[in-house]
């Protein structure tokens, strides 16, 4: 138990500390999300058209409707963060989107209800992935809500996800899952 125990230990210190080498860690989760706010303003009058394009990206993610209208979606300089990475452009979120894809057996989101406020569109959501580890299929469900900012070409210059992901994908990761689970408990 106590070799566990400390295999857990070690496995979270080196994943935190990779972590810490990010700029959202160096910066702050909550500076970003400002910084991206001041300086990607959307336009207020969105297109249902660009609403649509978004939510058919993620319904299911898939590598070749990626390389088919991401372009379509969102602009080339954007702020995206999903809780796991932050991105500036349109190239650097292909590439995330893409990984993403490839990593995943199936991922959806099934959009609950969406509304405007001013220029910011939010979306709330329901994801489900599948996925394997070491073998084994996974499936996870979570949660969350998009908050969207849209250009007068009717692509996304601004996307804030606000998630769990403990909720969802990192508790099906075996040892490291196994952190946030004991820490719910606790």
């Amino acid at each position: 138990m106590k070799r566990s125990l400390m295999m857990v230990a070690v496995t979270f210190s080196v994943l935190a500390g990779g972590c810490a080498s990010d700029a959202a860690s160096r910066q702050g989760y909550s500076r970003l999300y400002e910084q991206g706010l001041a300086t990607h303003a959307g336009d207020t009058g969105v297109p249902a058209e660009a609403l649509q394009r978004f939510m058919a990206l993620y319904s299911p993610l898939n590598a070749d409707y990626i390389q088919a209208h991401l372009d379509q979606v969102y602009a080339p300089r954007l702020y995206f963060n999903d809780t796991l990475v932050t991105l500036y452009d349109r190239e650097a979120l292909r590439k995330h989107l893409l990984d993403t894809a490839k990593r995943l057996d199936s991922m959806s989101l099934d959009v609950q209800r969406s509304w405007h406020e001013g220029e910011d569109v939010f979306v709330q959501w329901i994801m489900e992935a599948r996925f394997s580890i070491l073998g084994s299929q996974r499936q996870s469900r979570t949660i969350g809500i998009s908050q969207l900012r849209f250009n007068k070409q009717g692509q996304v210059v601004f996307h804030q996800d606000f998630w769990d992901s403990s909720q969802g994908l990192d508790q099906q990761i075996p040892i490291v899952g196994a952190v946030p689970r004991w820490l719910r408990n606790h």
